[in-house]
């Protein structure tokens, strides 16, 4: 059985992997750096002492010229004792520059040479007890020029092996600061990748999921998810396509129950209302005052229930998509005209006023002409409801930018609508919390509109104004999108 890789996995693998890259070329950079400092002290160290050496030698060398030469002149003991000093420098100055000097190097060569004539001249020298006894110079000027020359040959030599040295390590310390960047970017190549995945492999899905999630709010259909993530989000995807279902299953029997019963309420009220009116008409005999009063009051409930009921038959046939239409082109100022002019009377009354865009130069709208001016009627309806006395609300419009639409705005002078309910009212059924209480209504208006809106492939949104009140806009077609004009 194969093993599964879930989210955690991938991102302990990718933090490992960049971890590992990492600090490898940390610690390899670290560990060429000290090895580079190391071969610097140590071949600069020596070299260094090389050279403080020579320039003992030759201090030395001519110090022993000088107190031999005193000695044989003024025959005094303490220009033996210090000769004797100074040959004790030079030759402990000559073992160390012989040992320290490096085997594959060119003063290595002129230091053996000059301690090999050193040592023959000592053992030429030995029979004598000291310079002053016999008298004899210590060092002929030939030698002693032959012996400083070599000396200055070898510091040159050293002077140059220090030069080479530092050369090669300069060198190397480019090549490992060279090697260190890349490893650096090699390390940020990775992260970036690191990070390119887990946007795709995490963000992804969770946007997904996240405007999925909002699309519930909108009460638009919902269909299966399928992520590409890891175990967890196929879980998710799983938990969610099986709750969008219920969701699913249980919104088509509500809509069915709601279609149902709204046409078997429909035909008894019928009944009981065309008994009212005739009762009310005294086709069966008279009516006092009275009687006739209570009759109107129930003839115009019987009126409200009946577009109660029609509101939730439309919106159960809208989501049943059942209904055949015809498209055509309509007339934009009068189909606006008309719609305002339902709500005269309740604006009127309420004395709001509304105002309207110049509609002469408005293009034709394309539709079914009930669909549309249910839109209208449904969102200037509310505009009028839900301002105050003495407000105002206005209609206007504009070409929308893709030339194939209008874009209308409905504002109105009321008290608005909270931002976290704005994702909610176009929901079935949805009234806000500021005027469930003490103004009518189902909360079928709007989710109505936006059905037939989308239905023609435009959209429609919110917004608050910037002193009072909202502003409603959406778009409708102005001519065929070569798509089929059912709702």
């Amino acid at each position: 059985m194969a093993m599964k890789t879930g989210i955690k996995q991938k991102l302990a693998l990718i933090f490992f992997l960049f971890f590992l890259i990492f600090s490898g070329t940390v610690f390899v950079l670290l560990a060429n750096v000290q090895k580079i400092v190391d071969s610097t002290e140590r071949i600069v160290g020596k070299n260094t002492r090389v050279a403080e050496l020579a320039e003992i030698l030759q201090t030395s060398l001519l110090d022993m010229d000088a107190n031999s030469k005193k000695l044989n002149l003024l025959k005094k003991k303490r220009y033996s004792e210090y000769f004797e000093k100074s040959r004790s420098s030079f030759e402990g100055a000559l073992r160390h520059a012989v040992l320290l000097s490096d085997p594959s190097g060119k003063s290595q060569q002129t230091w053996q040479d000059l301690a090999d004539s050193y040592q023959r001249h000592l053992s030429e020298f030995a029979s004598v007890d000291s310079p002053s006894e016999s008298g004899a110079k210590w060092v002929t000027d030939q030698v002693l020029a032959l012996w400083v020359e070599r000396i200055s040959s070898a510091k040159k030599a050293n002077q140059q092996e220090i030069e080479l040295a530092l050369r090669e390590l300069n060198e190397a310390s480019r090549l490992n600061a060279r090697n260190g960047l890349l490893g650096f970017c090699l390390s940020i190549f990775v992260g970036c990748i690191g990070v390119w995945y887990i946007s795709r492999a995490i963000f992804s899905p969770l946007k997904t999921l996240t405007d999925r999630l909002r699309g519930i709010s909108f009460d638009t259909p919902q269909e299966p998810i399928r992520l590409k993530g890891g175990d967890e989000f196929n879980e998710l995807a799983m938990a969610f396509n099986e709750m969008g279902r219920q969701l699913n299953e249980e919104e088509t029997i509500r809509t069915e129950f709601i279609a149902t019963l709204s046409h078997e309420i429909r035909t008894p009220l019928s009944s009981i209302h065309e008994s009212v009116n005739m009762i009310v008409e005294e086709v069966f005999g008279s009516i006092n005052d009275k009687q006739r009063k209570f009759l109107e009051i129930a003839s115009v409930e019987i009126k409200r229930i009946n577009k109660l009921l029609n509101y939730l038959l439309n919106v159960s046939v809208l989501e049943m998509d059942t209904r055949k239409t015809n498209s055509l082109h309509i007339d934009t100022k009068s189909l606006l005209v008309n719609s305002a002019e339902l709500f005269s009377a309740s604006a009127e009354k309420k004395k709001v006023t509304i105002q309207m865009a110049d509609f002469d130069d408005c293009p034709q709208l394309f539709g079914v002409r009930e669909e549309i001016q249910q839109v209208f009627v449904n969102i200037i309806g509310n505009a009028v409801k839900y301002s105050p006395e003495g407000g105002e609300v206005t209609l206007s419009w504009e070409r929308d930018k893709k030339k194939k639409f209008l874009l209308f705005h409905v504002s109105d002078t009321g008290p608005g609508i909270a931002d976290d309910e704005k994702s909610l009212i176009f929901t079935k059924y949805y009234r806000t919390k500021d005027v469930r209480g003490h103004l009518d209504g189902v909360g079928l208006g709007l989710a109505i509109s936006r059905r037939i809106v989308t239905s023609y492939a435009g959209h429609i949104e919110v917004a608050d104004n910037l002193g009072v009140g909202c502003t409603f806009s959406f778009t409708l077609p102005t001519h065929s999108l070569n798509a089929s004009s059912t709702v």
